[in-house]
């Protein structure tokens, strides 16, 4: 073997070990980055969750509250009642006299 041919050879060889380097960073970096992808995604489910648990309190508060303006609304449509039928009795008893 000639000289330059031993030159490519440790040339090649060079190149082939810097590729197997690369290699393996690049599959620790794509281990590491499967590791952060299923964190994230346990992070995305657990939000999710949450999401729900509040969206659902939510429409308990909007339904306690239409529950409450309706109470509310029975009150004054009571008082109203009760109003109109004194003016009733009034009217009746003046008819009356």
């Amino acid at each position: 073997m000639t000289d330059q041919e031993k030159i490519l050879l440790l040339n090649v060889e060079f190149k082939v070990k810097q590729i197997i380097a690369r290699n393996e960073t690049l599959k620790e970096e794509k281990r590491q980055l499967l590791e952060k992808t299923k964190d994230l995604e346990e992070t995305l489910n657990q939000l999710r969750k949450e999401n729900q648990l509040l969206e659902q309190k939510y429409e308990n508060l909007k339904l306690a509250k239409m529950l409450i303006a309706s109470e509310d609304e029975t009150k004054d449509a009571k008082s109203r009642i009760q109003k109109i039928v004194r003016e009733i009795d009034k009217c009746i008893a003046l008819l009356n006299k």
